[in-house]
């Protein structure tokens, strides 16, 4: 995902990368792909100026840090929903997520029923779950994540966004809870 980094430049360049990702990952639907990329062309410039001051400071840092907040950061998002005509916040969160991923979780509508809530609450309920966590259960938490990654004979990427994905988990597993889903 890293690579996909625009640095402040949102061309067709880039966005030719980007939208195989996003196709992947089932982001279009139900929106005609020409009608988005229409879209980016047409907001480039609103892109980049949201980069610049919501998400360069921040591309060292991943969501837990104090001054990673939904205000500081919440431009890119705003801009990012526009290029998608929907409500839902799914869009929006996967581009955000593939371009700095420690700093925005992604919603995943079906596992968080994510379709019924705003990008600010989830950013918020991420953020504020792994605040309500521990310290040492945060630190457990990464250790382990950190070791399930690496006996696949993989390191960590400096970029994996361990928070986020930590967070996401334990909150599929809660929503699944809730449900009454029973499992082996």
């Amino acid at each position: 995902m890293a690579a996909e980094s625009p640095n402040g430049r949102f061309d067709a360049v880039w966005w030719a990368n980007v939208q195989l990702r996003l196709t992947r990952w089932n982001a279009f639907r139900p929106v005609p792909r020409s009608l988005v990329a229409a879209n980016v062309a047409a907001r480039a410039d609103a892109l980049a100026q949201a980069w610049k001051i919501c998400c360069e400071p921040y591309r060292d840092a991943d969501i837990a840090a104090p001054e990673v907040t939904w205000e500081a950061v919440r431009a890119f998002p705003d801009v990012a929903a526009t290029l998608k005509p929907t409500r839902s916040p799914v869009f929006p969160s996967k581009l955000c997520h593939f371009l700095l991923p420690k700093v925005f979780p992604v919603v995943d509508g079906l596992a968080l029923g994510g379709h019924s809530s705003t990008y600010e609450r989830y950013f918020n309920e991420v953020k504020g779950s792994w605040e309500l966590t521990d310290p040492a259960t945060r630190k457990a938490l990464i250790a382990e994540m950190t070791r399930l990654v690496e006996q696949l004979d993989r390191p960590l990427e400096p970029t994996f966004p361990l928070v986020n994905k930590i967070v996401e988990l334990a909150l599929i597993g809660q929503r699944h809870h809730e449900r009454g889903a029973t499992g082996p």
